[in-house]
């Protein structure tokens, strides 16, 4: 009676994590044969760039960002809106140069991407490269600037970095941060090194691009998700990336509670733009949120049909990724006793999900002093 009905998900099963095993193992092959290439020349032709609501959530990470950069690369460009709290505190600061976008500029537009496209619109040059970075990052080395030569002479347009969590105020979000670290490793370095398109977006965290694509591109789209929209323009255009060397350090969320309306905008903003992605791209953006937003949930409701069935071990690849990952980020939170907590970090990151789809509808600021 049953067997016709359990057959059928067996192989729906089956077939799901079959793609998810070949994803699996391109990230596999990609983080043993990327290698990133340089020029023996650094390149002089760069800015570095941090857009900020300049805000007292941000205060202390701002002014942190601020004071790095300026001692590390001798220069830093900082775009705020007009009227933003922090302007008299940045505008004391010698040597940065301040960027107020006035408050009568595209009032149709949101978040960052309001703040960018009037950054691109007055300021960009075509021959010049652009860094951009959030107001909580650190870049930890220099080596983007050796690959800019190399992979400019080449015809790349635009690189991403790769992101290594630093501690907030929650051990928790610390800990599962560390996923974006091992998914630069493997799956972002297969499409967006190996592949040299973008496939899965980009990080707005050390987001190279060269000044004649910005232009011609913009952030002229009203979105809360401005780096993956921008990655969706460069695939339709059929221009290629690269992965730096480059690590940037992110501060991870405060709380929980921003955690998950970090990732639940992040959600929202990719459903949201995906529409504008070229096939190949909302498949598998498609299919690794799918798995990424319903692993804990389905990994509840299948394992026992799936025991029942003899076919466990067809879980194992995808529960390994996120297993595997969680507990990279205990071992480097330095608190073994957080393993016991792994379990509920797929609640939480499905959880952040559905209050995306909910409760997000613009932009979201979460705290970072």
């Amino acid at each position: 009676m049953w067997s016709e009905p359990l057959d059928s998900v067996v192989k729906v099963v089956a077939g799901l994590w079959l793609v998810y095993v070949s994803i699996a193992v391109a990230g596999g092959v990609a983080y043993f044969t990327y290698k990133p290439r340089r020029s023996l020349l650094k390149s002089a032709n760069y800015e570095i760039v941090v857009v900020s609501k300049a805000d007292e959530r941000v205060k202390n990470s701002l002014l942190e960002v601020v004071r790095y950069h300026l001692k590390r690369f001798g220069k830093l460009t900082v775009v705020i809106d007009e009227g933003a709290p922090l302007t008299n505190t940045l505008k004391s600061i010698k040597s940065l140069n301040l960027i107020i976008v006035p408050s009568s500029y595209r009032r149709d537009l949101v978040g960052k991407g309001r703040a960018l496209n009037y950054f691109i619109e007055n300021h960009v040059d075509d021959g010049r490269w652009y860094v951009f970075i959030d107001d909580d990052n650190l870049i930890l080395d220099d080596t983007f600037l050796y690959e800019i030569p190399y992979y400019e002479e080449k015809g790349f347009v635009a690189g991403n970095g790769i992101l290594l969590p630093r501690p907030g105020r929650s051990k928790i979000a610390y800990v599962m941060d560390w996923i974006r670290y091992v998914d630069d490793l493997t799956l972002y370095r297969f499409f967006t090194g190996l592949v040299s398109r973008p496939l899965l977006g980009l990080h707005g965290e050390l987001l190279i691009v060269k000044g004649r694509v910005l232009k011609e591109v913009g952030f002229a789209f009203k979105s809360i998700t401005e780096d993956f929209r921008f990655a969706t323009e460069l695939i339709k255009r059929g221009y290629k990336t690269w992965q730096s060397r480059t690590r940037v350090s992110i501060k991870s969320p405060n709380s929980l509670r921003d955690l998950v309306k970090q990732r639940g905008r992040w959600f929202k903003g990719m459903l949201s733009d995906i529409k504008y992605s070229p096939l190949p791209m909302k498949l598998i953006v498609g299919f690794r949120s799918l798995i990424w937003s319903f692993n804990f949930a389905s990994t509840l409701l299948i394992v026992p049909l799936l025991a029942y069935v003899g076919l466990i071990w067809m879980l194992m690849p995808g529960s390994l990724y996120y297993l595997g990952s969680y507990a990279y980020g205990v071992y480097r939170s330095r608190k073994p006793y957080m393993l016991l907590l792994i379990p509920f970090f797929g609640f939480i990151e499905a959880s952040s999900r559905v209050y995306g789809l909910i409760s997000v509808n613009d932009f979201i600021v979460i705290d970072k002093n």
